[in-house]
């Protein structure tokens, strides 16, 4: 009897995947994936796809922008429910097939190609693990685009709301002096990230314990512990427009970030400093809080929602679930 013939097939290695994670953005979405498509037509030989990931957004929009994009490098997924941004970045990378992935999020928009120039540097450097962009065509004093690990000196400033502006300050500062050239930081912003597919793979992807926020950071930081390195190119210029589902709902978004900040702590802080950023980050609560009911006289909407979450975080201990 003649065995059974089995045809075995290999999924083509490609040199970029780019993930993106929606939700509820799906005009910004549309607007990103057009500038995509214009940078890449003066990209040569770069054979990459686009994976896009959306978490179970309840305006159902989605569907209408994948009749636009109907080239076979673009794939939709739908998940059935919201696992939050981590989760589904790596739920975008179990289907991805590049060497390198890209982390990218709807609301951005790419100006120039920032990918030729980063595949060669981890092409060149096998010690780099993590590559990010400036993330903001506009010249300004505060550059939010990477930073360092927290200090006790910045969580005094963040008392008063102050501490993310003096590290975005600091950070554009050392871009100037160093006449933009490449950096060596701890972490750089998930709303572009560029990594090693194989060392994405070996960290397990993000920590699922994240829902939002932070978990860039906390990537960044694991990959410092395994001796590479993460590098901010504030010479390569992706727009990223920024804290867009925030502003629809300032009291989930204030949640969010300290509850992840919390964890982060938690994580990676022990003994006398982990006593320290946890006196220190619920302290600010207490002074936010202050200072949001002084303001509600000016921004109405803003302070009572800024004044929920304070109260919430208070009263929970830090602890949220995350629902919808």
């Amino acid at each position: 009897m003649d065995k059974e013939k089995v045809e075995i097939t290999s999924v083509k290695k490609l040199d970029l995947s780019i993930i993106i994670v929606n939700y509820n953005l799906a005009q910004e979405i549309g607007d990103c994936l057009n500038s995509l498509l214009k940078v890449m037509k003066s990209v040569n030989r770069l054979e990459y796809e686009v994976i896009i990931v959306d978490n179970n957004s309840p305006d159902g929009q989605l569907q209408l922008v994948e009749k636009e994009f109907t080239q076979d490098f673009f794939h939709f997924y739908y998940l059935e429910k919201n696992v939050g941004f981590g989760s589904g970045c790596n739920f975008g990378f179990e289907k991805a097939n590049g060497s390198l992935i890209c982390f990218l999020n709807p609301d951005t928009i790419l100006k120039e190609d920032i990918f030729t120039s980063t595949i060669k540097v981890f092409n060149e450097d096998q010690t780099v693990g993590i590559i990010g962009p400036n993330q903001s065509i506009k010249k300004k004093i505060f550059d939010f685009s990477a930073g360092y690990n927290p200090t006790i000196l910045l969580e005094i400033f963040n008392l008063f709301g102050l501490g993310i502006f003096v590290e975005g300050a600091y950070m554009h500062l050392k871009v100037f002096f160093n006449r933009n050239e490449t950096l060596k930081v701890n972490w750089v912003l998930g709303a572009c990230l560029i990594i090693r597919a194989q060392l994405f793979r070996s960290l397990h992807g993000f920590d699922k314990d994240y829902f939002m926020f932070y978990e860039e950071v906390d990537l960044c930081r694991r990959v410092l512990n395994k001796g590479l390195k993460v590098i901010y190119r504030p010479d390569l210029t992706i727009n990223h427009i920024g804290s867009v589902s925030g502003k629809k709902d300032y009291s989930l978004y204030t949640i969010r970030t300290y509850a992840s900040k919390y964890l982060y702590i938690k994580k990676h802080f022990s003994s006398m400093h982990l006593l320290v950023f946890n006196f220190l980050l619920h302290l600010q609560l207490f002074s936010q809080l202050i200072i949001w009911i002084l303001l509600l006289p000016f921004n109405s909407l803003k302070a009572k929602q800024k004044i929920k979450a304070f109260i919430y975080l208070l009263t929970n201990k830090m602890r949220y679930e995350y629902r919808d």
